[in-house]
């Protein structure tokens, strides 16, 4: 049965007291909180730097079992061309996912604007990744954006991710299963309707589907509404 996440690209964020979070509530709090609203988050701390010990056992120690996060893969990997050290780039990567156990959601791998179309490129980092990983590709130059890199990904299992509101989204509904990162700052109702639709034609057609939005203050909210839409909309149970 395929199943529906949707939350918001990370949840540490002070601007959200008051508006989803309640007003006094402590940092170490809001990941519990949030896993109460929202069954799913996307890390981008990951991106930047390797995980002091222990951090990643205390997220995991927050959330229900049913919860996933989605982990954004550290730019080491993403945003050098020649990819130096890239097997123990990949290595230190997989140690640090593997502590989110059978919480871990797709590994997103986002590479930048100024980075054109690289043959082989995806293939080499593929081949060293763990077999059971959910693979996720964002490509921000326009020159990836081709029926032929869309088709490579969907034979290897891995999503093509469409960046709602980006300069360069990028090929809409390709891949194993479905990832989009909605960027707008807003929504309007008939935007989201028309997601909606969309979302749930994906599920009716047996696809997983997870959704992020931006972190802006009403980033939780409008996942909140989402998730209610398509429970509403989507015959079948979606998670």
């Amino acid at each position: 049965m395929p199943q529906f996440f949707v939350g918001t690209s990370g949840f540490s964020y002070s601007g959200w007291r008051g508006r989803f979070y309640p007003r006094r509530i402590k940092s170490a709090e809001m990941l519990s909180y949030y896993a109460q609203h929202l069954p799913t988050v996307e890390v981008n701390t990951t991106f930047y730097r390797t995980q002091p010990e222990g951090v990643i056992a205390g997220w995991v120690a927050s959330v229900p079992p049913d919860f996933r996060f989605a982990v954004k893969a550290h730019r080491r990997i993403t945003h050098n061309r020649r990819m130096p050290n890239l097997e123990e780039a990949v290595r230190v990567l997989a140690e640090e996912a593997a502590a989110f156990g059978n919480r871990l959601g797709p590994v997103l791998f986002q590479l930048p604007p100024t980075a054109p179309f690289d043959e082989g490129r995806i293939e080499r980092i593929v081949a060293l990744l763990p077999s059971h990983w959910r693979v996720a590709f964002q490509f921000r130059h326009r020159s990836w954006h081709t029926p032929e890199v869309a088709a490579l990904l969907e034979r290897l299992g891995a999503s093509l991710v469409h960046g709602d509101g980006e300069e360069e989204p990028g090929p809409l509904g390709r891949g194993a299963f479905i990832y989009l990162r909605l960027r707008r700052d807003t929504y309007s109702p008939q935007r989201r309707a028309a997601w909606v639709r969309r979302i749930a034609g994906y599920l009716d057609g047996g696809r997983d589907v997870y959704a992020y939005f931006k972190h802006e203050s009403l980033g939780p909210l409008y996942a909140q509404r989402l998730e209610t839409a398509i429970r509403t909309s989507f015959r079948r149970p979606a998670v």
